[in-house]
């Protein structure tokens, strides 16, 4: 976390420093940004930052956090959306396109943050990557035992395919994926790739 002097600066600086960090790890993974391009961007001394921060990957995971922060506030909305699972994440994928679409460069931000490999960030990838699953084990069951979801389909299976889909997805959106493509690809999980007698889309 920032130190106390980061928060005492003038808002404008403050948001400076932010900008060009947003910009710089949302154009490259942590191991490959560079904090002295930060600072250079800003106009400030390297020594200040460590004012300010402890070290790269204390900016870092405060950069990744507001970005996070900022996405949530979007995402949160589709769990009130009235529905079962495939309504649910339906809304959380046009959320999710609405915050890409409308925070680019946080967006990248938290891409980035699923390419990292910095040693030092391996135990927070996989403590978010785990909390992920465990929620969404836990939404999959309920759908399973209120029998919207095929209970017979093993939960792992079903949690690799949606999240592999889900970061392609996210990985493209503003380029290939638009609103349209979106609910094709959910059509594909929701239906499966057997043929739909007489089943409207």
């Amino acid at each position: 976390m920032p130190k106390p002097t980061f928060f005492n600066l003038p808002p404008e600086k403050r948001e400076a420093i932010e900008a060009q960090a947003i910009r710089e790890f949302g154009e490259n993974t942590f191991e490959r940004a560079s904090l002295s391009k930060i600072v250079e961007n800003c106009g400030i001394a390297k020594g200040s930052m460590y004012q300010y921060f402890e070290d790269k990957l204390d900016l870092y995971l405060y950069i990744v956090e507001l970005a996070y922060a900022e996405k949530r506030r979007y995402v949160e909305r589709a769990y009130a959306v009235p529905g079962d699972i495939f309504q649910v994440l339906e809304a959380y994928y046009r959320e999710s396109l609405r915050f890409a679409l409308e925070h680019p460069a946080l967006h990248k931000v938290a891409n980035k943050f699923w390419e990292s490999r910095g040693q030092h960030l391996d135990k927070t990838i996989d403590q978010v990557r785990a909390s992920r699953a465990s929620d969404f084990r836990a939404f999959l069951q309920d759908a399973m035992e209120s029998g919207v979801v095929n209970g017979e389909l093993d939960p792992e299976a079903v949690f690799f395919v949606y999240h592999a889909v889900g970061k392609a997805l996210i990985d493209q959106f503003g380029e290939k994926v638009d609103s349209t493509f979106l609910c094709c690809v959910l059509d594909v999980l929701k239906y499966g790739l057997r043929a739909r007698k007489g089943e409207p889309l």
